[in-house]
């Protein structure tokens, strides 16, 4: 239901106020996924519109910017220039932090609640995408207020549990600045409560939205920029700015800071993937400066490779804040050739029958001890893979040879560790080789049309088999990056079967990238065989084939104007218009043609041609081809009507519904009360203790009707009926 029960109940008592004395405008930005995006509450009563609503009250040059998109997660708003990891998204350079910074807010709200648990994104990888968005918020001056975790219906056990890791953690490390998205929205099984539920089991309904509105009203967030300064003496520190410059053959870091106070030190952070992160060095910070200070830390080791640096404010011997990541490259053509212990003139990786061979040479070698050859699976974690003995000292050309005898089936990543004077060096460029699966005598085996497709909402992986020999089975593969490879399905094979056979395998699994396939083709005798790798993209719209964007209800010459958008379509085939009074009985009101498929957008309208007076509910009802149903959210629109004032009525919080003579009698009750003035009919009624807990309900209540409230405690309760049409306040004595 969408009845803002704590709403009323706050009006009758004039309840809901909050200290606030600042009366300055501010700017806000919001960032956030559907729940701030306002999805499940109707038109203008999301959280972020009511909050919107609330500011402007104060002072109406008030600025909000909400840049919630749905379905967004952590990694959507990450700094602009943040390298993701592999099968994680990029940031949305016009909904991320650096987006929002650029709007010159006073304080960014974020809103994230679910949807990186639903990904399968560790509480570590969320944990560190919220740590490096606020730093590039602090090291602006720009504050942050960040929400809690909600409850969601659709997930596991684990996944719950996630969530509510998540929740726990935002309040330990956000403290004040954490808004409280949980407590009280939730069922005993951690579901979403009824009373706050859009249906869906993900999104809150205007009740639901209401409740967040009051918890981001009550962090008095106005009050709290109003009693800073420029620069906050809350904010210990200011970062200018932080540079990464080749200094001869080494990589130097130089940062500067606008002010500090009571700054311990900088810890120099490295890292060669911009997500995991080693301690370096320390840098003793200034303490306490207005004025600005300016440093600098050279990197001593000589890199070869891209490295990433943040720096680690310690304030007060209390981590504080993570700069933003800098990159840089070595330079690793400085220095001439007496210089330098040792020079890679060559470095390369070919097939050798079926194994991969490494050969490099040195153009030169001063006390070089060894090489230690390394592999790699995903050129980021290496192992070690054997050693060869370098020559010692040489002035001349050197010439060096590796065999990795275990024969590979996938692409494989090799660099050296070159050791001189028992010590690591340097470490060689990075080179990769396919291995030749093809080499050898695979008489089992012959894979043709080996594709991928998609099918409804997953992926089919397809293929014919020829003239099999000795086959066992066939392990589907997938990959996300077509280097790191998961079993998800297999098939049996024919065995012996001269001919043709068709092979094929719906991956159970939802994706909404493109993915990576091959077969790892197991014989009788356990030899293993690859596949070529194909890749295949999913189709994203199916479980949304109608892509709505937007749907509004208006008066236009006594009759409601529909209008509704959509901004992409696949495979409709109409709307069908519905109107209800009470949305649980639904009456088809008139079709529309769909565009059946569409990239852009597209408009359309309906006119509801009958008279009618009162609240009326419309919604969408959208059919595919393939006659799959679709409803739109509904849409609540009233009539206007003269207003009947023959009963003395209490006024309530702005509704727009309609005042009519219904009326409790006796008001206040002992045993029961008699609900009078309802027209002819069944209505559906509810009733709520102060607290917003149902203790009555009744879809074919009938005017004249007794309730029995002998077993009530005493207190105030609130009548809901035909779903907030009437209101009232019944006493219990």
């Amino acid at each position: 239901m969408r009845t803002v029960i704590l709403l009323l109940f706050l009006a009758f008592y004039g309840a809901f106020t909050h200290a606030q004395t600042c009366t300055t405008p501010y700017r806000i930005v919001v960032l956030g996924s559907s729940t701030a995006q306002g999805i499940g509450a109707t038109p203008n009563r999301g959280w972020v519109a009511l909050y919107t609503q609330y500011l402007k009250g104060i002072n109406t040059n008030y600025q909000v910017y909400n840049l919630a998109v749905g379905g967004y997660t952590t990694y959507h708003i990450n700094p602009t220039g943040y390298v993701a990891p592999a099968d994680r998204p990029y940031p949305d350079t016009a909904h991320n932090i650096t987006k929002a910074l650029s709007l010159l807010p006073h304080a960014i709200i974020i809103n994230l609640p679910t949807n990186d648990v639903g990904r399968g994104y560790t509480l570590t990888e969320q944990q560190a995408n919220y740590q490096r968005v606020v730093a590039a918020a602090t090291a602006r001056g720009v504050k942050v207020w960040v929400s809690t975790t909600q409850p969601r219906n659709d997930y596991s056990a684990q996944m719950v549990a996630n969530l509510k890791a998540m929740r726990d953690w935002t309040f330990s490390y956000f403290g004040d600045k954490s808004i409280d998205f949980w407590t009280g929205m939730h069922q005993p099984n951690d579901s979403i409560k009824w009373a706050y539920s859009y249906g869906d089991g993900i999104h809150f309904n205007d009740s639901g939205h209401y409740v967040l509105y009051t918890r981001v009203v009550a962090r008095n967030i106005p009050q709290t920029l109003c009693n800073g300064t420029t620069p906050p003496p809350q904010i210990p520190v200011v970062l200018n700015s932080f540079t990464v410059t080749n200094n001869t053959n080494k990589l130097q870091l130089n940062w500067s800071t606008a002010y500090e106070k009571n700054v311990k030190r900088f810890l120099v952070q490295r890292s060669t993937d911009s997500v995991n992160f080693s301690a370096l060095a320390t840098v003793t910070a200034t303490g306490n400066d207005s004025t600005g200070r300016s440093y600098t830390y050279l990197d001593t080791v000589l890199r070869k490779v891209k490295q990433f640096y943040r720096l680690d404010v310690i304030v007060a011997d209390t981590h504080y804040m993570y700069s933003a990541i800098k990159s840089g490259i070595p330079d690793t053509a400085y220095g001439t050739t007496p210089q330098l212990p040792v020079a890679l003139s060559n470095f390369t990786v070919t097939n050798n029958t079926n194994k991969l061979q490494l050969n490099w040479t040195t153009a030169y070698e001063k006390n070089v001890k060894r090489f230690l050859v390394q592999r790699s699976t995903d050129s980021v974690n290496f192992s070690a893979l054997a050693t060869v003995t370098a020559t010692g000292s040489a002035t001349a050309a050197r010439s060096y040879t590796y065999l990795d005898t275990v024969i590979r089936k996938v692409k494989q990543f090799y660099r050296l560790d070159v050791i001189v004077a028992d010590t690591h060096y340097m470490y060689s460029a990075i080179k990769s080789g396919i291995p030749d699966t093809a080499y050898g005598t695979n008489t089992y085996f012959n894979i043709t049309n080996l594709q991928v497709q998609p099918n409804k909402d997953k992926l089919q992986i397809l293929w014919y088999s020829h003239n099999e020999k000795s086959t066992k089975q066939f392990n589907i593969q997938r990959s996300s990056d077509s280097l790191n490879w998961n079993v998800v399905g297999t098939l049996a094979a024919a065995g012996n079967y001269t001919g043709s056979r068709f092979y094929n395998f719906v991956d159970p699994n939802i994706y909404y990238r493109v993915q990576y396939y091959r077969l790892d083709m197991v014989t009788t005798t356990n030899l293993h065989f690859y596949s070529a790798v194909v890749k295949g993209m999913p189709d994203t719209m199916y479980t949304q084939p109608f892509r709505l964007a937007t749907f509004t209800v208006t008066l236009q010459q006594s009759k409601a104007q529909l209008n509704w958008t959509t901004s992409a379509e696949k495979n409709t085939k109409n709307f069908t218009i519905e109107r209800s009074r009470d949305t649980l009985t639904w009456q088809a009101i008139g079709t529309v043609n769909a565009a059946s498929n569409s990239t852009t957008t597209r408009s359309y309208s309906f006119r509801d041609t009958a008279t009618l007076t009162g609240t009326v509910y419309y919604r969408l009802n959208m059919l595919t081809h393939d006659n799959r149903r679709f409803f739109s959210k509904a849409v609540k629109f009233t009539f206007p009507a003269t207003l009947t004032m023959s009963a003395r009525r209490t006024p309530l919080l702005p509704f727009t519904g309609e005042f009519e003579p219904v009326r409790l009698a006796p008001n206040p009750i002992e045993e029961s009360s008699q609900l009078l003035g309802l027209p002819p009919g069944n209505h559906t009624v509810r009733i709520f203790d102060f607290s917003g807990r149902q203790i009555y309900y009744n879809p074919q209540f009938q005017a004249g009707k007794k309730i029995e409230g002998s077993r009530w405690t005493r207190g105030v309760y609130l009548i809901i009926i035909d779903e907030g049409k009437y209101r009232l306040r019944i006493i219990k004595q």
